[in-house]
């Protein structure tokens, strides 16, 4: 068994990969937002949640803050940011990771791994162009957590999908399966589909293969 008498004994950056990667694979994208000089920000981004279909809402934690979180501020500031689902190999995993270097406040990452970015059209935050899915949000709440941690609720206001995707007929938007999780703090994995199940009904049959 392991405990808080284990854990606490641990070194932090242990302790951190442990429990970050204890969880499995998770959606993982970069985050986005301008700074007032218009420099493209990004950070790499696996505490997301569905907050609401309708209206449509995402939710972001932000680890305890820093003077080195260029990031929220700038989304404070301009009242919008984007994120975004990138797919690929390598190389693209490289680039993904590389964003969340400590860049020094004036360096763009996009810039500095890249990624060719340009500005949403209905909001002031940079869309890389070639993301699988590019959101823009506006940023409508933020919760201080017990911890220090703020839980940024964003309300989905446009959405860009790659030529490749496809729309089903019931909504459903398939993920290619270069399309990027990610499992702790540095490590990038692929997806694929096992199944795609009806509706579940109470006492269905559950079918042995």
């Amino acid at each position: 068994m392991i405990n808080e008498a284990v854990w606490t004994q641990w070194a932090p950056r242990y302790r951190a990969q442990f429990f970050n990667s204890l969880s499995g694979p998770r959606q993982v994208g970069l985050l986005t937002s301008l700074s007032h000089e218009g420099i493209a920000n990004a950070a790499v981004f696996s505490q997301t949640l569905h907050v609401s279909a309708n209206p449509p809402q995402l939710g972001f934690l932000f680890r305890p803050l820093t003077d080195e979180h260029q990031g929220l501020r700038y989304c404070r500031a301009q009242k919008a940011f984007g994120f975004h689902l990138l797919a690929g190999q390598l190389f693209e995993a490289r680039q993904l990771h590389q964003c969340s270097a400590k860049y020094p406040e004036g360096q763009s990452e996009l810039d500095s791994v890249g990624l060719s970015w340009q500005s949403f059209e209905r909001i002031r935050a940079p869309r890389i162009t070639s993301a699988l899915v590019a959101y823009g949000l506006r940023l409508d709440e933020e919760h201080l957590l017990a911890n220090g941690s703020v839980l940024v609720v964003g309300s989905v206001i446009e959405v860009h999908l790659t030529p490749s995707l496809t729309v089903e007929e019931n909504g459903f938007v398939p993920m290619p399966q270069d399309h990027f999780t990610a499992q702790g703090l540095d490590t990038y994995l692929h997806s694929r589909t096992v199944a795609q199940l009806p509706y579940a009904e109470v006492n269905a049959p559950l079918l042995k293969p």
